[in-house]
């Protein structure tokens, strides 16, 4: 695990590379991030008490292009025994992790401009944190701290995530329209069903 103080001294990345890997349109961006002593405490509970409010949650949905996004906060390193050492971390660190269907950048533009205070309040105490906005010293911020992916699997890689949610609508009506079809006479059904198809035609 890398000491914060070696974070300052990497040489920053050109934000236009983007960390992490793409399958379809699908993206995935993970990042650890030391956190400052005192602090871990604050975040444990902000996500924590997360499932109870939709604060930070509302603010994240709100962006039609993520699948997923998720923090969490360790201070141990599991040990699964020799050849691997034991290692006792100096600091907890934050992981980050999301998948979206955009690049990168756009992705931590909506963040730097749209939600700032909330990358404020889960970053702010992060080493070297840049603060947003503008922009493009997060960018290379993330991509600083930006981890590889090893493995990235995504079931339906062409799919976006507004074409997901669309899909997720369209079945929903179908599963009405057939039960309600089961009580409806012909000419009934053929209204029904015309009626179904302008309905649905901003998700087909």
């Amino acid at each position: 695990m890398s000491d914060p103080g070696v974070l300052s001294e990497r040489a920053t990345p050109a934000p236009s590379v983007a960390p992490g890997h793409q399958l379809g349109r699908a993206r995935v961006l993970s990042m650890l991030t030391p956190i400052r002593p005192g602090w871990a405490t604050f975040l444990r509970t902000i996500i924590w008490t997360s499932r109870f409010h939709t604060y930070f949650r509302d603010h994240s949905v709100q962006f039609r292009f993520i699948y997923y996004v998720r923090w969490c906060v360790f201070d141990t390193l599991p040990y699964n025994g020799p050849p691997q050492r034991p290692e006792n971390l100096k600091y907890q660190y934050l992981l980050f992790e999301s998948n979206f269907d955009t690049p990168w950048q756009k992705y931590i533009d909506a963040f730097a401009y749209v939600i700032p205070r909330d990358i404020r309040v889960i970053w702010g105490r992060g080493f070297n944190f840049p603060g947003p906005p503008p922009a493009e010293p997060l960018k290379e911020w993330i991509a600083t701290n930006a981890l590889p992916g090893n493995h990235y699997y995504h079931a339906y890689p062409e799919a976006s995530v507004r074409m997901v949610m669309s899909a997720l609508r369209v079945r929903k009506r179908i599963a009405a329209a057939v039960r309600d079809a089961r009580r409806m006479s012909a000419p009934q059904f053929k209204a029904a069903y015309e009626k179904f198809l302008t309905d649905v035609q901003t998700d087909i």
